[in-house]
């Protein structure tokens, strides 16, 4: 069932311990919220990596018992290309040489991802996969079929931020030169929207490369942060709201208090986004003065639950908890429902989901679990 909640303010130490926890998981060195960049569903969303596995660095054990149940043991996944295990597991790829180190989209019937500094894509259907070219970043985002990136520059700390057709990396335009590594990163069709400090705002900059970069939310600071149906939420970092703002400008509007940020999803009139402080699974509804706590997260005696990404499709929210041997969960957006889908993805921490599948790409393997 559906929790409505008003969350309580974040006292101070309390944030800063959960700015630690968030830490532990993520890319080291990366601020708190975790990857803003890509965790979505269908459309880009955003998703932190992790150390060796149950099995070894790097290694596969044997299949367990997924799918379905409650908070059990979670046994790495042991499958060959085009094999299904439990859950309707399907592995799409896997290769000794390129090993996946990141997610981008579920777009165009293929699953875009990188592995050792070069982007490719494999079929959803299944499939050889094809290698589109070099792309070496800390940062990237993608909306259909737009790829976003960061490229570090020669001064310390300063990158800047190209965009090109997936398909067609070195036809790339520069949208930004100069700037300080963002924390956050999404787009839309129009538009990419980053985060920066010093001072602390949030900036877009189109797409096409037609204009400079300008400040859409001064002092935003954002925990999460997505762009959808023409408005960019965020999860704010110091006033402890989701807020959004028109995509054009204009006044920020704080929607309803929370308590932490993390990745986040949308589609139709909701957003959603998994609470990486409080373990919980949360929607607000358009107009709502509250946020809806979907699933609080079971915590298990010496396992990592932590949850790294959310996606949505349909009225049914997946998403990706643990670490080293990680689970997939789901629940409807009315709250019902609530399983474990499958589990034993090895440091997975990027989703996407369409109406027919949900993709999960893990550091050994791309995978499909068809709805």
């Amino acid at each position: 069932m559906v929790v409505s909640i008003q969350a309580a303010a974040v006292a101070a130490g309390a944030v800063m311990m959960a700015l630690a926890l968030v830490g532990c998981g993520s890319d080291g060195g990366d601020p708190p919220g975790g990857m803003g960049g890509d965790a979505g569903g269908g459309a880009p969303g955003e998703g932190g990596s992790g150390g060796a596995g149950a099995s070894g660095e790097g290694g596969r054990g044997g299949a367990g018992a997924q799918g379905g149940g409650g908070a059990g043991e979670c046994e790495l996944l042991d499958l060959q290309p085009g094999e299904s295990g439990p859950g309707g597991v399907a592995l799409l790829y896997a290769d000794e040489s390129f090993t996946p180190d990141g997610g981008h989209a579920l777009s165009d019937g293929h699953v875009y991802f990188t592995s050792r500094e070069q982007l490719l894509r494999v079929p959803i259907a299944g499939g050889s996969a094809e290698m589109l070219g070099a792309l070496s970043s800390r940062r990237t985002a993608m909306f259909g079929d737009t790829i976003v990136w960061t490229e570090e520059l020669s001064s310390p700390g300063a990158v800047r931020l190209l965009a090109a057709p997936a398909t067609s990396l070195s036809t790339s335009t520069v949208l930004a030169e100069g700037i300080g590594f963002p924390a956050q990163l999404t787009l839309d069709a129009t538009n990419a929207y980053y985060d920066q400090g010093d001072p602390q705002a949030i900036w877009k900059v189109a797409l096409d490369g037609g204009g400079a970069p300008e400040v859409l939310v001064p002092s935003g600071h954002p925990l999460g942060m997505i762009s959808h149906d023409g408005a960019l939420y965020w999860l704010d970092f110091a006033t402890k709201h989701l807020e959004r703002v028109a995509r054009e400008g204009g006044t920020r509007e704080r929607l309803a208090e929370v308590f932490f940020g993390g990745p986040m999803a949308a589609a139709g009139a909701s957003v959603f986004w998994v609470d990486s402080s409080l373990n919980t699974v949360n929607q607000w509804r358009d107009g709502a003065a509250a946020i809806d706590v979907l699933h609080d997260i079971e915590k298990v005696p010496n396992r990592d639950t932590d949850p790294s990404a959310v996606a949505v499709s349909g009225d049914t929210v997946y998403w990706l908890q643990g670490f080293g041997c990680v689970e997939l969960w789901q629940v409807k957006t009315d709250g019902t429902g609530a399983r474990r889908t499958a589990s034993g993805f090895f440091n997975a921490d990027w989703l996407a989901a369409d109406e027919s599948h949900v993709v999960v790409v893990a550091r050994d393997a791309v995978y499909r679990v068809d709805r």
